[in-house]
């Protein structure tokens, strides 16, 4: 291959950079190229350049790219090694170092090297020429590049993968995935069952032996609930055992327990979704709630369960005229194994004592809360048909007692 570097005018013959092989100018030393000391043939020492742009100490010899220190340069050694001195660097108004051009602060001034050199002159390149495999290929004019030593390993080894970290790590994930796929299967808002069904019986939990204040098994309506009905919006069915709610209309339905109000009490009752999905059913019961001369729910503390195997707890607060307000969620959205998908009968066990009121379901506490603003009131259980959501929840209510509370 023939040179792309034209030779210069007058130059004697077979005098080239012994690092680069451009042709030198008549008496030069340091090649225009890259920079390179080329002893003169009668092998005197090489001149100090104290004043080297790279900022040397005595015979001003660059630092290089491994952090190795040549001999009297000051320049501090990443690894604490040495290496063989190479030839004082050319002074700073030599192209290629220092100032543009060049890689140390300008673009390049020159093309790139012969494949297999690489040249201090580009940073993060090793200052030495790098040995094509069986050695130096021969230059042109006859010269060849003697080899000069390579750059020492470090002097501490490079230490392995620890297995034993990367094992912890691999089973931590592993179990924040699982986690996560079971949180996510918990909590998703989707599919759900869409008809009618059966209620599966809950497990029993132990009652009180005190006479209840109120109870019904909705064998018949001697007790006189409200039974209005308005088809395609809302209705109220009892009988066989049950008392089924139903909102077609993405609203919450309340049916006021008949003729009473309570302050402190245990109120046991069965709950099933009979009808909707995870994402749009829900069901609960309003506790110590008062009407005004607005609405028949201006206060009350309210506990919501829903298909999706969530729960929240609110408080229904009005303002200065009586108009009612958003509620204060006092708890939740929380998840809970406790709660039985759709179509499974959940026994729901409330007490109010004082200012606690304590929400567990199927033998399992879930949460209490503290508020004395409202001490008595009446009671309401309700079906919930949530807004934005496809229409039609069936809610099935079994075994209600309320005892005093213990």
């Amino acid at each position: 291959m023939s040179s792309m570097y034209p030779p210069y005018e007058g130059g004697a013959a077979g005098q080239v950079c012994q690092r680069c092989r451009m042709p030198l100018a008549p008496n030069e030393i340091y090649c225009s190229n890259c920079g390179y000391y080329n002893a003169p043939a009668s092998n005197q020492p090489a001149p100090s350049n104290p004043g080297a742009p790279w900022g040397g100490g005595a015979g001003g010899y660059p630092p290089t790219t491994y952090g190795q220190q040549y001999p009297g340069s000051g320049v501090p050694s990443q690894w604490g090694q040495s290496a063989t001195p190479v030839p004082a660097p050319p002074p700073p108004s030599s192209p290629g170092f220092g100032g543009a051009p060049g890689y140390y602060g300008g673009a390049p001034s020159s093309p790139p090297p012969s494949p297999g050199y690489s040249f201090p002159d580009q940073v993060g390149a090793p200052p030495y020429p790098s040995p094509a495999p069986g050695g130096y290929p021969p230059q042109a004019g006859g010269y060849q590049v003697p080899p000069l030593p390579p750059a020492q390993p470090p002097e501490r080894p490079r230490r392995g993968p620890n297995f034993g970290l990367v094992a912890l790590i691999a089973v931590v994930v592993l179990v924040l995935v699982l986690g996560g796929i079971g949180v996510f299967a918990l909590t998703h808002h989707g599919g759900g069952t869409t008809g009618t069904l059966t209620p599966t019986p809950a497990q029993s939990t132990g009652a009180p032996t005190a006479t209840p204040l109120f109870s019904d098994n909705f064998a018949n309506n001697n007790h006189g609930w409200d039974l209005t009905s308005v088809p395609g919006r809302y209705s109220v069915k009892l009988g066989n055992g049950q008392l089924l709610l139903e909102e077609d209309n993405n609203r919450i339905l309340p049916e006021f327990v008949p003729g009473k109000t309570f302050d402190d009490f245990r109120l046991d009752v069965d709950v099933a979704i009979t009808k909707g999905t995870q994402e749009n059913s829900g069901f609960g019961v309003y506790i110590r709630a008062s009407a005004n001369q607005n609405t028949e729910l201006a206060t009350y503390y309210r506990f919501a369960m829903y298909g999706d195997s969530t729960y929240a707890i609110f408080k229904g607060v009005v303002d200065s005229s009586g108009q009612p307000l958003d509620d204060q969620k006092l708890v939740g959205y929380l998840s809970t194994t406790a709660l039985k998908p759709i179509g499974q009968v959940n026994h729901v066990e409330i007490v109010a004592k004082g200012s606690t009121m304590t929400l567990s379901v199927n033998g399992q506490t879930l949460n209490s809360v503290t508020d004395s603003s409202y001490k008595s009131g009446s009671i309401a259980l309700y079906v919930s048909n949530l807004p934005d959501t496809p229409k039609g929840v069936v809610v099935a209510f079994s075994n209600l007692a309320i005892y005093p509370a213990s």
